[in-house]
């Protein structure tokens, strides 16, 4: 967790904060008491100050304070202080081009995915991100944002994280479903499913299938879920070597099966129709 990171600190590096925790200072209070030992007084005094920049910062909920220094898998460390406040994101569009249109959005976050229809509710995704301070994605720097941008302005929070770069850093390369395989995620949807398919669907459901539409949201909702469990897979991987920090386990997930073609709103419990059919 945060308070347990000193990789954000100028100077220090991921073998320097294994230093630290090896050497018993394992939290931001153990450095106020005294790393003189482990880097000397005059980097001592310099991290004291960078470390009073970093409890101010965390009491007023910048989480774009500690992701502009923490790099690779070390940026998922947000996850157990900004929990509530992490939306995870996913949109589909009509295709590839700059011209393309957005057709559906899911945003999960606190245990509840929220779905967003063209022609629907779509516009209603301004309003629903706004209760979130962090968002998540699978490359979302080079798509989901630029698109999201576009079609509503400057409306998104303004710290994200891309879990693209991230499993990279890793090592773990390729789309989102490869990395899932990889890392034992299991879908409720089917494997083969692609974007392309996503586009031919959302087709389908303009001209009339309906049994289109939820099995689009199904597939764009189980990409949020996904995020969630990687995300939380990373941080369990940025903080191993740390004594006294335990693994995240995922938070039960909605079920997709609930979407019903008239569902844009559902949770684990309940499946409702959400802004009218």
């Amino acid at each position: 967790m945060l308070t347990n990171t000193f990789c954000h600190l100028h100077g220090i590096t991921r073998a320097g904060e294994q230093k630290l925790w090896r050497a018993g200072i394992l939290c931001w209070a153990d450095l106020e008491r005294g790393a003189g030992e482990v880097f000397g007084k005059r980097k001592q005094d310099k991290l004291l100050r960078l470390l009073e920049a970093s409890k101010t910062a965390l009491e007023r909920g910048d989480a774009g304070y500690f992701l502009r220094d923490l790099r690779g898998a070390e940026a998922s460390r947000l996850l157990p202080h900004f929990q509530s406040k992490i939306g995870y994101v996913d949109i589909e569009t009509t295709g590839l081009a700059a011209w393309s249109q957005i057709t559906t959005i899911a945003l999960y976050g606190d245990g509840v995915a929220r779905l967003y229809v063209r022609g629907r509710n779509l516009d209603d995704f301004a309003r629903d991100v706004r209760r979130f301070g962090v968002l998540v994605t699978y490359n979302g720097a080079r798509f989901d944002l630029p698109f999201l941008r576009a079609a509503f302005g400057d409306i998104l929070p303004p710290a994200h994280i891309d879990l693209c770069p991230l499993l990279r850093s890793l090592g773990y390369r390729g789309g989102l479903k490869r990395c899932e395989q990889m890392l034992g995620v299991r879908r409720q949807v089917p494997e083969d499913l692609d974007g392309w398919w996503a586009v031919q669907t959302w087709h389908r459901h303009r001209a009339g299938d309906t049994e289109a539409l939820p099995l689009l949201l199904r597939y764009n909702a189980q990409d949020t879920l996904s995020l969630e469990h990687l995300l939380t897979w990373a941080y369990n991987r940025s903080m191993e070597g740390h004594p006294h920090v335990n693994p995240l386990s995922v938070q039960v997930q909605p079920n997709l099966a609930l979407i019903k073609a008239d569902t844009l709103f559902f949770d684990n419990r309940i499946a409702t129709t959400y802004c009218g059919a």
